[in-house]
């Protein structure tokens, strides 16, 4: 007889079994989880949701020797797309349609970004917009298209220091100048965040710091920005009066060697690529070089004082005005006869610098203008504190073996310079006679560079005495002049090698000066290029040049007054040789 088991007893089993169940399938499930790889599973979701965003560094700002900006990066914004979202269907877009010449792009130019980039997920719309252009196309809500935060070079001058500052790119990465030499300190280090995404791409919440972003540091030169546009202002209105190609000068400060400016004529405008062409942004004042004619005579000069054989007074018979020396013919554009040394500078003789060069060896001469800095670069490559600009070339200075060299390169041909180098060279008669160190780095109030000797003190002060000759109604270079002040320096005019050949039609006209003469505080070199408004002597284009920059300077860093009233000269004639 079978029995049968209580009802009770068999609700029991029945849960066992189906509890049994159900434990040996959370124990499948259990060991499942158990074997399966956790961490690939974490490294998926990582890759889903969280995303690392890249900190782009602010620019270092460019700054003169007063803090003010002449080079700063502002923010602007690029349109992006995805142009598989974007492309389909921005042609139905009609308030984008009706901004396109605002925002500065053709509907032909892109429809063919469109049709170039159909197949990719990247493409720049525009870029370097407006922020308040980019916001109101982004408030359109258009599928794929998103907004960046770039930055863009602004320069506040704008074709005032354009040569020597340079330019970025669209990247804002430098291209030329000071921008290009000093890119790695002024562009920084990017840096990154991870950031957790929700659906859309958004952003939900910043996750941690991968990098630090290190921005740019700001770099500051010893140009004072008002020099510079007092000193472009100048020379614009001389290569304009004169219908010269262009022109450059430079300022020094001494006893620091500091440069307070250096400007070019033509002029471009960084802020508008439009002008970068060609070699317009070239910095013709290092690296452009040129015969620097009767401006090298002063070395020339001082050279044979220094020897003590001949003084400022001792007579040189010039004779008519000529001189043949090894098959070539020197010539004054006046007969002078017998001149003094000192008249031989002042009235510049070529005929008399010869004769006084001849009197030495060749070696002497070579020497003199070696040390003071022909035939090297002013700057350098390196070097702590001087700064660098890119182009910068060393001219040449090379020896002689023929007479006829030795006789020219004494009144400055057969050799040649930039304005830099002609500018540091001078700062031998602006000192007691040692040639300064130039720099673009700001030094404190007060500094001193530490010169290289080249001249005797004495030396310095005849030929310095001279020059300020020169700068009078019995020199090449009366309109030099400064009212209240006294100024000296030396004219130059050489003809330009056209073809190999020296032409009888273009010209370089020079004038190389320092002010004021009881102490000199500024060196300057003034050039303008093939002037071809009838004049063309140094002393008639590039004196005035000098004339008004300087007393610009004068008022500006309020320096004493050394000297008495002078009237302005303004008439077209000319003392001396002209030259």
């Amino acid at each position: 007889m079978i029995r049968k088991a209580k009802p009770e007893v068999i609700l029991i089993q029945r849960q066992n079994v189906v509890l049994g169940i159900m434990i040996s399938v959370c124990a499948v499930i259990a060991l499942k989880v158990v074997l399966l790889d956790n961490e690939g599973l974490q490294a998926k979701g990582d890759r889903q949701y969280l995303r690392e965003i890249e900190v782009p560094p602010n620019r270092g700002r460019i700054i003169d020797r007063n803090g003010e900006i002449l080079s700063a990066s502002t923010p602007v914004q690029a349109l992006a797309a995805n142009p598989r979202e974007f492309c389909p269907n921005w042609r139905d877009q009609k308030n984008l349609l009706a901004m396109l010449d605002e925002i500065g792009v053709s509907e032909q130019a892109l429809s063919g970004k469109c049709d170039g980039l159909s197949g990719a997920n990247f493409m720049y719309v525009k870029r370097g917009l407006p922020p308040e252009i980019a916001e109101r196309v982004m408030a359109m809500e258009i599928p794929g298209l998103r907004a960046i935060i770039e930055q863009k070079r602004f320069y506040p001058g704008g074709p005032v220091s354009a040569h020597l500052l340079g330019f970025t790119d669209i990247d804002d990465r430098g291209q030329e100048g000071l921008e290009r030499v000093y890119d790695s300190l002024l562009t920084g280090e990017a840096g990154s965040y991870l950031v957790l995404q929700g659906p859309g791409g958004l952003n939900v919440e910043i996750v941690g710091s991968v990098k630090p972003v290190q921005h740019g540091e700001d770099l500051q030169i010893s140009i004072d920005q008002r020099v510079q546009s007092m000193a472009s202002r100048h020379l614009e209105s001389a290569v304009l009066e004169h219908r010269a190609s262009g022109g450059s000068v430079v300022v020094l400060a001494v006893p620091s060697g500091e440069i307070l400016a250096m400007v070019n004529s033509p002029r471009f405008n960084a802020n508008n690529r439009s002008t970068l062409k060609g070699n317009v942004f070239r910095n013709r004042a290092v690296t452009d070089v040129f015969e620097p004619g009767s401006t090298a005579k002063p070395f020339t000069i001082a050279m044979v004082l220094e020897h003590g054989e001949v003084d400022e007074e001792t007579l040189i018979d010039t004779g008519t005005g000529t001189l043949d020396v090894g098959g070539y013919t020197i010539q004054d554009t006046h007969n002078h006869g017998m001149m003094s040394v000192s008249d031989i500078l002042v009235r510049s003789s070529n005929v008399g610098a010869a004769k006084l060069a001849l009197g030495r060896p060749f070696e002497e001469l070579f020497d003199t203008l070696e040390r003071v800095g022909f035939g090297e670069k002013a700057l350098g490559e390196s070097g702590e504190g001087r700064g660098r600009l890119p182009g910068e070339v060393s001219g040449l200075l090379a020896q002689r073996t023929e007479t006829s060299e030795h006789a020219t390169m004494s009144y400055g041909y057969g050799f040649s310079s930039t304005l830099l180098q002609l500018a540091r060279a001078y700062t031998v008669f602006a000192t007691d006679g040692e040639l300064l160190p130039v720099t673009l780095m700001p030094r404190q109030p007060g500094y001193r560079a530490r010169g290289t000797r080249v001249f005797q003190a004495d030396t310095v002060h005849r030929v310095r005495a001279m020059l300020e000759r020169v700068a009078t109604s019995e020199g090449t270079a009366r309109k030099a002049a400064i009212a209240r002040y006294r100024a000296g320096g030396k004219t130059g005019t050489t003809r330009k090698l056209v073809n190999g050949q020296y032409s009888q039609e273009h010209y370089l006209s020079l004038f190389a000066g320092l002010a004021p003469v009881t102490d000199p505080r500024f060196v300057m070199v003034v050039v303008i290029d093939d002037p071809q408004a009838g004049h063309y002597y140094g002393g008639s284009v590039a004196a005035p040049v000098f004339s008004s920059l300087m007393s610009d300077l004068m008022r500006l860093y309020n320096i004493e007054p050394d000297g008495l009233d002078r009237p302005r000269i303004t008439s077209t004639s000319e003392a001396g040789n002209n030259v």
